[in-house]
């Protein structure tokens, strides 16, 4: 009988999820330059969707929140250096990121869109952005699809270490256009004072390379939280903590099918 015990015992550990292992503390690296997803409020906290969402899973597994600024661009190299635990900072799941990182399951989906000045009559069709100066955040897949298909072909790119610089010279003149996450475009500089004589410019851009996928950031050496997390976010899809969250930034649903 005792032997049977243990036996069943052992089979349960051998069993447990690799998220049931005990995680005390995540450390999230966030770029605090991206709202509504993240961003710096006036008395220097982080604030914006991407942060609820960090809490509310911090909150599922028990553990507790550090924030950790970093420059977008090099997150994931900080990230591999162990400078902190998970990137939260609304990064596209990319076959080239993949590479160098694990992602978790998408906590949004969104597409890639120009932005210009209404009326300019700009698309996104490099003959068209010919001798224009577009804006880009620098480390961003819309950097990297700018250069690939635009900057060959006589439009000048500007890249910028975060994306409310982007939209200070859009808005100042000094560049043409913003190529960035529509969502974050919509939320964060169109329904703004600053961004009312600003539009999309022509339709989302629909290339493989441009995912529409937003996942965290994983090092390949911890799968166990890159497990958790999985569990997690599934977790505060069906209990409704997601869409409380997603409702105090947005009027629709930005998780998709």
């Amino acid at each position: 009988m005792q032997r049977n015990i243990l036996l069943c015992l052992i089979g349960l550990v051998l069993a447990a999820p690799l998220w049931a292992k005990d995680i005390h503390t995540i450390r999230w690296g966030v770029d605090s330059g991206f709202p509504p997803f993240d961003e710096l409020a006036p008395n220097g906290e982080i604030v914006g969707f991407d942060i609820d969402i960090a809490n509310a899973l911090c909150e599922q597994l028990g553990a507790e929140c550090v924030f950790v600024k970093q420059p977008f661009e090099s997150m994931i190299a900080a990230l591999n250096v162990n400078k902190f635990d998970a990137i939260i900072g609304s990064m596209n799941i990319t076959e080239e990121r993949k590479k160098e990182v694990d992602f978790t399951e998408k906590y949004y989906s969104s597409g890639e869109q120009l932005v210009a000045r209404k009326g300019s009559g700009l698309r996104p069709d490099p003959a068209v952005l010919k001798g224009k100066t577009i804006g880009v955040q620098l480390g961003s897949v819309d950097e990297s699809y700018a250069r690939k298909h635009w900057a060959g072909q006589g439009v000048k790119l500007v890249a910028y270490h975060n994306q409310d610089s982007v939209y200070l010279d859009l808005f100042s003149g000094r560049i043409d256009a913003a190529l960035q996450n529509n969502l974050q475009a919509a939320t964060g500089f169109l329904n703004t004072e600053k961004g009312k004589n600003f539009g999309f410019a022509g339709p989302a851009i629909q290339d493989g390379a441009l995912s529409s996928d937003v996942g965290i950031a994983v090092a390949k050496s911890n799968p166990e939280l890159l497990e958790a997390l999985n569990h997690a976010i599934r977790a505060i899809r069906a209990n409704g903590t997601y869409d409380r969250i997603q409702q105090r930034y947005f009027s629709f649903d930005i998780y998709g099918s």
